[in-house]
């Protein structure tokens, strides 16, 4: 019984990875200015999955879900929007000049 268990909690999990995959594959459409290559969609369905597969039980249990359609459906928004929420923060990271920040904050700013 334990192993019927088991097995139904992995395809359980499956289901939040098929629907993180597809959440963060509807979401690239809307990113495709951003998505110039191979590499960064992929990057983009990865982070949208991997969202998706560690952040459902975390959310839903936040939520006080258990209903498996209604947690599916939170990963699959959380695939939708990890995807655009890593590639936000990665296009911010890219629009701030760190080095500025590093020398302003511990010394050696602008010399005179």
């Amino acid at each position: 019984m334990e192993y019927l268990q088991r097995l139904l909690d992995n395809l359980d999990r499956f289901g939040l990875l098929i629907a993180g995959f597809t959440g963060a594959v509807i979401a690239s459409w809307w990113h495709k200015d951003d998505l110039t290559d191979w590499r960064a969609w992929a990057i983009f369905l990865i982070t949208g999955v991997a969202c998706s597969w560690y952040l459902t039980s975390m959310v839903s249990s936040y939520l006080g879900v258990t209903e498996p359609r209604i947690v599916a459906g939170i990963g699959f928004l959380l695939g939708t929007f990890g995807g655009s929420l890593l590639a936000a923060i990665n296009r911010a990271i890219k629009a701030a000049d760190l080095w500025a920040l590093i020398r302003q904050r511990f010394g050696g700013g602008n010399p005179p």
